[in-house]
């Protein structure tokens, strides 16, 4: 018996799509070990091990197993896929053939791809489907990937932002960026350092995004978080406004701006119609920021789309290619 599944292994997140069930798993992409992670001693792994972030013992080390967007350590990262995969398929007396779909950033180099191949071998994937990211996530928003109607996608996720002008199953020009929300977090975390002498943890750095993060300059809105003046190393609680959101993230999402004109600017005429009458697609937790749409829109005088599920885009698109042999097969064809 053969079970098919989707995997994306995010910078920030990782998340598992089985046919029949949906995102079964979105996890932080994040492993806990007990003393040196060469030894291999994991104690947790995903949601329970964020949760030890600022907590954990000094024995206790967290390792991050994608930087940018990329797989950078592999040990930690086939720790991490060997139990969030024991997490989704129940124990059995014979193990199934797993076959999945990967999705992976956009240009891997041969040995790039070949750590990936190693990493997903070694938890058990017997067939591995490799799907640039970018191209699932305009799958997963139901865009028409597979006629020759040109859409154009901006996946900001967690740390890259990745760009393409999509049809006819593949990718006419793409670019990618090292910019995405891990970034902006720390963007953030230092500007509030600089601007209150207050330091947060990046825990308060995603509530602040979540509940008050915006692009527009007249937001009077405000939150109190707590945390640590530098200067007496006391505790105490500051409210941070909109506005300074705004300030230190706004330089990021104005260098993905430029990003996707780039792109823009090197389509051929026909695929630029298009563009200008459907406009752009945004995917990506990093998207959903208050005032994006307007922002964009206004500097690449485009519609603007912002999913509302942008950020499992990428996993909902591995399922839909697995649902259909037709478009998988089309996909495949233009590799």
């Amino acid at each position: 018996m053969t079970e098919e599944i989707g995997i994306v292994v995010g910078t920030t997140n990782t998340m598992i799509y089985k046919p029949g069930n949906g995102i079964v798993l979105c996890e932080p992409t994040k492993v806990a070990y007990n003393g040196d992670p060469k030894l291999g001693r994991v104690r947790a792994v995903g949601t329970e091990a964020a949760a030890m972030m600022g907590k954990a013992p000094e024995k206790t080390v967290l390792s991050f197993p994608v930087t940018d967007g990329f797989i950078t350590d592999p040990d930690a990262c086939r720790d991490m896929l060997d139990r969030f995969l024991r997490k989704v398929f129940k124990p059995r007396i014979f193990a199934p053939k797993i076959r999945a779909i990967v999705g992976v950033p956009t240009g891997l180099t041969i040995e790039e791809r070949r750590i990936y191949d190693d990493v997903f071998a070694k938890v058990g994937i017997n067939e591995t489907i490799m799907v640039e990211n970018i191209l699932l996530s305009a799958v997963g928003v139901d865009l028409p990937v597979h006629t020759h109607k040109v859409s154009l996608v901006a996946n900001i996720g967690g740390g890259l932002t990745e760009i393409a002008a999509i049809s006819l199953g593949g990718i006419m020009k793409g670019y990618g960026i090292n910019v995405g929300g891990s970034m902006m977090d720390r963007a953030l975390h230092d500007f509030i350092l600089g601007k209150y002498n207050f330091k947060i943890g990046m825990n308060t750095i995603a509530k602040l995004k979540s509940e008050i993060g915006s692009l527009y300059s007249n937001d009077k809105t405000s939150l109190l978080v707590s945390g640590t003046d530098i200067v007496s190393q006391a505790p105490m609680s500051v409210s941070i406004r909109s506005t300074d959101i705004m300030e230190a993230l706004m330089p990021y999402y104005l260098r993905i701006a430029d990003a996707i004109e780039s792109v823009i600017k090197v389509l051929p005429p026909e695929a630029s119609s298009d563009i200008s009458i459907d406009g752009l697609h945004l995917t990506g937790g990093a998207s959903k920021i208050l005032g994006l749409d307007k922002l964009f829109s206004e500097r690449l005088h485009l519609p603007v789309t912002v999913h509302p599920d942008g950020e499992y885009a990428s996993v909902l698109g591995a399922g839909k290619l697995l649902a259909s042999p037709v478009l998988l097969n089309e996909v495949m064809n233009q590799r």
